[in-house]
């Protein structure tokens, strides 16, 4: 087998090109000229993160497109979720208030004493919970009903609302607005970096910023509504520095609501949701596109970001909770696990592969499909797959991680939460990795015999220094009730 480490599907990239340079596309005041014709409302925060995503995927991933159209079926299984969604509501319904407002996308469901529990957001719930309300998406329309948070509720109805308005008020002044903002970014890119964009994907990207604007007033007046019935002092906004969730951040600006962005994976210099170009950071109606403050993991992460947003010290709960399970297992470290990364599986597959036939019987190699792949992977393949490789069937990643010998991964979130568990950390260090994490604690490895050389290699020779405090502080609790403290405190007078 050729060695997977010698035919990424990076290779070719410029390794000389950094997010920051990218940026240099949107370093222009005329940028901010882009407005909703009817709201004034700016439309760069519309297309930001998919356009960026468009334009540098190419470089990193080989065949696979990682910005496309959602699935013909998603309107179909959103109805079928629709009742159950509305039941859990209205029973709930008389409590929808409350000082703390948690809007969360549902990802991070596990099972916590055979109930349902939100790892990014229910631990900030649970300490405040006759304050706080949470608001979730659903992911895989699922509607985790058993749930330990019991003043959780679902943003279905109010998506399904602004998804048909913004269907209903389409018109051809929205469609030549986003094909004047694509045009104007795709000439910047091909001028300044000699990077393009396919006619295809610029075509799907018109028409997604034409629903976009198209909804903007329906946006406006439904998150008007759910904060005037919620009548929140904060709000806890996953992925609040998202540009698509810029238009909720200038709305609870408006109503004198601070919000704050709880991080919820792996952030970094080479993350474009927090990096900003100075024309966007100086500027002060682009700021109200994103939130007051960052709770990060640690001080480390907050280094990592250019965002012109208060930076706060909080910790992980999880990962604290489910290191002092498992940091004490008895379970042997005998597996190399080989974290996949959302969007390539066949590549982690191949690695992990040509991993176990260099290294004998020596260790065992598991490799780890990510969520947004792993229903797919399952159906693909049986728990054990040829050339001596598993894959991992767990839904939490900490019982894996605990029984690590240890972790290979290329952009992974799992590479910094097995810190404390496995033995062993290694980076790949492709030119996405790299553009992804320029700065990392991790041993890296170029190819596959190096990464086997290295696996191998006695402990005195494989022995890491890492900074476990400055990436996953301690006292999330103490450190969250101090946060809490200062920004109900603050209120409207630290807002502007």
């Amino acid at each position: 087998m050729a060695d997977p480490a010698g035919s990424h599907s990076s290779e070719g990239m410029n390794p000389n090109l950094t997010l920051a340079k990218v940026l240099a596309i949107e370093d222009d005041p005329a940028i901010l000229e882009h407005r909703c014709a009817s709201t004034g409302l700016l439309t760069w925060p519309l297309l930001r993160s998919q356009f960026l995503r468009s334009l540098t995927s190419p470089l990193h991933y080989q065949g696979v497109q990682t910005i496309v159209p959602p699935p013909p079926r998603r309107y179909r299984r959103a109805l079928s979720a629709l009742p159950k969604v509305l039941w859990a509501n209205a029973t709930r319904w008389r409590r929808f208030h409350g000082d703390i407002l948690i809007m969360a996308s549902g990802a991070g469901h596990f099972q916590r004493s055979s109930r349902s529990f939100n790892r990014i957001t229910d631990y900030f719930a649970m300490e405040s919970i006759e304050r706080t309300v949470t608001i979730e998406g659903l992911m895989d329309w699922l509607v985790p009903l058993d749930r330990f948070n019991e003043r959780a509720y679902y943003f279905l109805p109010w998506q399904g609302r602004i998804d048909l308005l913004g269907k209903l008020r389409q018109r051809r002044r929205h469609d030549e607005a986003a094909a004047e903002l694509v045009e104007f970014v795709r000439k910047r890119a091909r001028d300044l970096l000699g990077l393009s964009i396919a006619d295809a994907q610029a075509d799907y990207l018109k028409s997604m910023v034409a629903m976009k604007i198209a909804r903007l007033p329906g946006l406006l007046g439904t998150y008007r509504a759910l904060l005037e019935r919620v009548r929140p002092k904060l709000v806890l906004l996953e992925q609040g520095c998202y540009s698509d969730l810029g238009v909720f951040n200038l709305v609870a600006r408006e109503m004198r609501v601070r919000v704050a962005e709880p991080q919820h994976g792996l952030i970094s210099s080479g993350h474009d949701a927090y990096s900003y170009a100075a024309t966007l950071r100086n500027n002060a109606d682009y700021r109200r596109y994103l939130p007051h403050d960052f709770l990060g993991y640690g001080s480390w992460w907050n280094e990592q970001i250019n965002a012109p947003v208060a930076k706060w010290v909080i910790g992980h709960p999880h990962y604290i909770e489910q290191r002092e399970l498992h940091a004490h297992a008895d379970a042997a470290k005998s597996t190399i696990v080989v974290l996949s990364d959302g969007f390539d599986f066949e590549k982690y597959l191949s690695l992990a592969r040509e991993l176990a036939s260099r290294i004998g019987d020596k260790h065992r190699v598991v490799v780890r499909p990510h969520p947004l792949e792993r229903e797919r992977v399952w159906s693909q393949f049986d728990g054990a797959t040829s050339g001596g490789v598993v894959v991992d069937r767990a839904r939490d990643i900490y019982p894996t991680l605990a029984a690590a010998f240890a972790v290979v991964g290329e952009i992974s979130t799992g590479l910094f939460e097995a810190i404390g568990l496995a033995e062993r950390i290694y980076l790949w260090a492709t030119p996405k990795a790299l553009y992804a994490c320029p700065q990392h604690p991790f041993v890296e490895f170029r190819d596959v015999a190096e990464l086997a050389e290295r696996v191998l290699a006695p402990a005195s020779e494989a022995a890491q220094r890492l900074d476990v405090e400055s990436i996953w502080a301690s006292d999330w609790r103490g450190n969250y009730r101090r946060y809490l403290e200062h920004a109900l405190k603050a209120g409207a007078e630290d807002v502007a």
